[in-house]
């Protein structure tokens, strides 16, 4: 059954997508909306029976097996994409390091604040630590590949607001991976001060190495190949390297998702194999495995976790600390480096995108299982209604009176 699993699980993020590109919102909503579509909430409980012989247990493991490979290589692609130029290259640097650090400050302590307050309803059985940590985490994250979709879209591209929310959702992502990795030893067990010191040096050295010793093999490896078949010829070996650098990382204490990383970042200037990798891997990532790992995180939220009237409203708080925590730090943040009120407004709103960022810290989370199931269910949701605000609320700044007029935002109709 996994193949029809599959090809449902295609056709639905295919169609999702669609939907919410017409709609003017971005492709990626659509895709988190049919992973919750095909969970257990809402198309589980139009057939129960029809639903269990379709996704049925036996082929989970194939599945899961499919969402890890996906998000192993969604990571790393998401690495060679990674701007760290624009960290140098930006002259207003004040303005992103602050909205950065007023963007991931706030919305953590309000994490760590909400967690606290849930602990003995909805995190009984999981380590205090980790869990108040973790929801910390969670609440700080953007998610740069959506942005950077969304300020094409919106024709935003080259404008200053666009170039101080790239930025610092940059770095922003960089400080959340770091604490992220923090958590992920405390997960582990290992509560004691200098065990986290020393599986954090292990993750650093494990990326000097990499940095100072493998890519500059891989580099001089690539110039070697001077025609596209020759080059198409290594793809084979960069893939055991990606998964073996995944592996490195996971038995070190932490996620594979950090190897997958860590090799990105020491393949990605190489411009003969990132275009290969993109005009051979690329498409069935987004094609095949990226469904997968939308559609797996959906099938594992489970909106029936714990009771409605206890469920809903912590959800609600969830929602309402990330968008106040992350939209007000960022504003906060602008507004300090003297940036206009308008301009700060929308900075806020673009610094609220998480999507495919945030399925992916959640989907670590879970693994961990620092995260309980009904807290993951509501931080999906939280991700997915994020996501979509950024959009109108974009429109409605630029619309305003007195919005920013050079911020060149499309209206809706000017949207292709």
């Amino acid at each position: 059954m996994w193949i029809i699993q599959l090809c449902i699980i295609i056709l639905a993020a295919g169609l999702c997508g669609a939907l919410a590109k017409r709609l003017g919102q971005s492709r990626v909503v659509g895709e988190i909306a049919a992973g919750l579509l095909l969970g257990p909430p809402l198309l589980g409980a139009m057939g129960s029976e029809a639903y269990h012989a379709v996704f049925s247990p036996g082929a989970a493991p194939i599945m899961a097996k499919l969402g890890e490979l996906g998000l192993v290589l969604l990571m790393f692609q998401l690495g060679l994409h990674l701007d760290l130029r624009s960290l140098r290259e930006q002259r207003r640097v004040r303005v992103p390091v602050l909205v950065a650090l007023m963007g991931i400050a706030c919305p953590f302590v309000i994490g760590c604040g909400i967690a606290l307050l849930s602990l003995p309803v909805l995190a009984v059985e999981i380590a205090p630590l980790p869990y108040v940590l973790f929801c910390g985490v969670t609440l700080s994250i953007s998610a740069v590949p959506v942005m950077a979709r969304i300020v094409v879209d919106l024709g935003m591209t080259g404008t200053s607001t666009a170039a101080i929310a790239l930025t610092a959702a940059t770095l922003t992502d960089a400080l959340g991976w770091l604490m992220l990795a923090v958590v992920a030893a405390l997960s582990a067990g290992v509560l004691v001060w200098h065990d986290i010191l020393r599986n954090v040096v292990l993750l650093v050295v494990f990326a000097a190495v990499s940095m100072l010793v493998v890519r500059p093999l891989w580099a001089r490896l690539f110039r070697t190949a001077q025609t596209p078949a020759e080059v198409g010829r290594l793809l084979p070996a960069v893939f055991c390297y990606v998964m073996l650098s995944a592996w490195a990382t996971s038995e070190i204490g932490f996620h594979s998702a950090f190897g997958a990383l860590v090799a990105a970042l020491a393949l990605r200037d190489i411009p003969a194999f990132s275009r290969e990798w993109s005009q051979r891997v690329d498409g069935f990532v987004e094609l095949i495995l990226m469904p997968v790992f939308f559609a797996y995180a959906g099938l594992k939220a489970d909106l029936g976790s714990i009771p409605s009237d206890s469920f809903w409203p912590w959800c609600g708080l969830f929602l309402l600390g990330a968008i106040v925590g992350k939209f007000g730090g960022s504003y906060w943040g602008a507004r300090m480096a003297g940036v206009q009120r308008h301009e700060a407004c929308m900075i806020g709103s673009l610094m609220n995108t998480r999507g495919l960022m945030e399925l992916i810290v959640l989907t670590i989370g879970l693994q961990l299982k620092v995260l309980p199931p009904a807290v993951y269910t509501m931080l999906v949701i939280m991700a997915l209604v994020t996501t979509a605000l950024t959009v109108p609320t974009l429109r409605f700044l630029a619309r305003s009176k007195d919005g920013v007029r050079g911020a060149g935002v499309r209206t809706p109709a000017e949207v292709p």
